[in-house]
């Protein structure tokens, strides 16, 4: 199956992604269709609409499906709840035609987004700070006595 660059190159971008990354790609692709939905609905567009609703609805599926609780505790279970709100907002926002609803949630999205970027800035930083402490890189006198000059 042949695709289009464009396509490769997001396919691409997802199998190579950290999870960090991966919870932002669903954050954009939340908004963006949304933002689609809500467009659709200026226009009258009712398969477009309960389309792009139904896509964003799967992100959350995803993000919720996502969720470890074990390791995340009661930060995981709130945003289980958050993004159980969602879906129940995106359903109303289909079944009453309502843009106001889709608004709603669209903002939800973008707060979470905006704080997962915060999450993502916070762990690049402390693996970064792990990968320059000089506890994981052998010491000089290591590496002078394991090389050897043979003359």
């Amino acid at each position: 199956m042949a695709y289009p660059s464009h396509s490769a190159y997001a396919q691409n971008e997802v199998l190579c992604a950290s999870p960090e990354r991966l919870v932002q790609i669903l954050y954009e692709l939340g908004v963006q269709s949304i933002a689609r939905a809500r467009e659709c609905h200026r226009q009258k567009d009712i398969a477009g609409r309960v389309r792009h609703i139904n896509k964003a609805f799967a992100v959350v599926v995803e993000l919720n499906d996502g969720l470890d609780f074990e390791a995340g505790g009661e930060i995981a279970l709130n945003y289980a709840r958050i993004y159980d709100y969602c879906q129940r907002r995106l359903i109303d926002a289909n079944a009453q035609q309502s843009d106001s609803i889709l608004e709603e949630v669209q903002s939800l999205f973008r707060d979470l987004q905006e704080a997962w970027q915060v999450v993502v800035t916070k762990v690049g930083a402390e693996r970064t700070a792990r990968l320059l402490s000089p506890d994981i890189l052998p010491s000089e006198e290591a590496l002078a006595g394991s090389l050897s000059c043979v003359g």
